[in-house]
C-alpha cells in the first residue's frame, strides 16, 4: 500500500512540474495533438494526411507504474515517439481491474495525464489475457469504459483498445458480440474516438475479421507480432488488409528468442521496417526493466526517465531507434 502511494505521488508531481513549466515550451515545429480518424486502411488527421503513431506500451500498470511518469513520456517524445499504450489488465492474479478497481483507475488516469501533458496520443488498453474471452468480464469492461470515457469525453489524445489478446477458444463472433456492447458505451461520450478491437488467437488471426467487420466508423483491428515466434506471413496479411480496407494497428509487438537462442533481432528489424514503410501505427512491448527478453530497459538500469541508448537492451534500442 505504501509503495502504491509513493508511486502515485511520484507520477503526480512529475506531471505537475511539467504541466506548470516545460509543457508550455513545445519543441520547435510541434503542431500539438490533432484529432485523428480512420481513413481506409490507416489513421489520418483532420486534413486527411496519413498519421503513423509509434511508441511504447507499458507493462502491466499495476506492476510497473513508475515508468508511466511525465519525464518518461518526455524522454519517449525526445526519441521520436508520439504515442503511449497503457496496459490495464482486466483480470490477473498479480493485479487487474477485477481485483483492484480503484487502484487501476487511479493509475490509468495518472498515466493518461502524464502522456497528455507531453502532447502524446494515448491508447487505453483493456488488457484481456488470463480471462481469454472478453465476454468473461463484460460487466467490468462496460463499467471501466463508461467511467473512463465519461471522464475524458471526446479528448483528441485518447484511443480505446477494448480487448488486448482474446485467446483460448474465443471466436471472432464472440469478440464481435463483445465489441457491439462496449463500443456504444464509448461512443456515447467520445463519438469520434478511434476504437481498436483485438482479434482471435492473441490478436494474431486478423484475417478472421475480413468477412464480418464491425459496422462502426473509426474502428481498427489489432495485430500482434513477436519476432522469433512467428513467420513472415504479415507481408501477405497487410496486403490483404489494404485491399479489403481493413484498418490495422499493431498495438503490441516485440522480440522473442529465435532458433539460435538469441533475440530474433534481424526478423524484428525487417518487421518494423515494413510497418514504417507502410505507415502502420505501432506500440512495442514493453517499457520496463523486467529481466526478460521483451523489456526495453536493461534490468540493471534504475533510471525512470532520461535513458541513453546504453541504458537500453538490444531490443529497446531497436524500439527507440525505430520511432517515426
Amino acid at each position: 500500500m505504501l509503495f502504491s502511494v509513493l508511486v502515485l505521488l511520484l507520477m503526480f508531481f512529475g506531471y505537475r512540474m511539467l504541466h506548470t513549466s516545460d509543457h508550455d515550451a513545445a519543441p520547435a515545429g510541434d503542431d500539438g495533438v490533432r484529432r485523428l480518424h480512420v481513413e481506409s486502411y490507416r489513421i489520418a488527421d483532420e486534413d486527411g494526411k496519413t498519421v503513423q503513431l509509434t511508441g511504447m506500451s507499458s507493462h502491466g500498470l499495476l506492476w510497473y507504474p513508475e515508468y508511466a511518469n511525465a519525464n518518461a513520456m518526455q524522454t519517449l517524445k525526445a526519441y521520436g515517439a508520439n504515442a503511449f499504450r497503457i496496459a490495464a489488465y482486466s483480470d490477473d492474479a498479480g493485479g487487474g481491474y477485477a481485483q483492484k478497481k480503484e487502484e487501476t483507475l487511479q493509475l490509468v488516469y495518472m498515466a493518461v495525464e502524464n502522456a497528455i501533458s507531453m502532447d502524446m496520443y494515448v491508447i487505453v488498453d483493456w488488457h484481456v489475457l488470463r480471462d481469454g474471452n472478453p465476454l468473461t468480464n463484460l460487466e467490468n469492461a462496460l463499467a471501466f469504459f463508461e467511467e473512463f470515457s465519461s471522464h475524458y469525453g471526446d479528448c483528441p489524445n485518447i484511443l480505446y483498445e477494448i480487448c488486448n489478446e482474446p485467446n483460448g477458444g474465443t471466436t471472432w463472433d464472440d469478440i464481435y458480440e463483445y465489441a457491439d456492447q462496449v463500443i456504444p458505451v464509448i461512443r456515447s461520450h467520445a463519438p469520434n474516438a478511434i476504437v481498436i478491437v483485438g482479434t482471435p488467437n492473441y490478436s494474431y488471426s486478423l484475417e478472421r475479421v475480413f468477412d464480418k467487420p464491425l459496422d462502426y466508423d473509426n474502428v481498427m483491428y489489432s495485430f500482434h507480432f513477436y519476432a522469433g515466434q512467428f513467420d513472415d506471413y504479415y507481408n501477405e496479411l497487410f496486403n490483404r488488409c489494404e485491399k479489403k480496407n481493413i484498418p490495422v494497428f499493431v498495438t503490441e509487438w516485440g522480440v522473442n528468442y529465435g532458433t539460435n537462442g538469441n533475440p530474433a533481432l534481424s526478423q524484428a528489424e525487417k518487421f518494423v521496417t515494413v510497418l514504417n514503410r507502410r505507415k502502420i501505427s505501432w506500440t512495442a512491448w514493453s517499457l520496463c526493466n523486467k529481466d526478460e527478453v521483451f523489456s526495453a530497459i536493461r534490468p540493471d538500469c534504475e533510471k525512470l526517465s532520461g535513458w541513453e541508448l546504453d541504458d537500453l537492451t538490444d531490443v529497446g534500442r531497436l524500439f527507440f531507434e525505430s520511432f517515426s
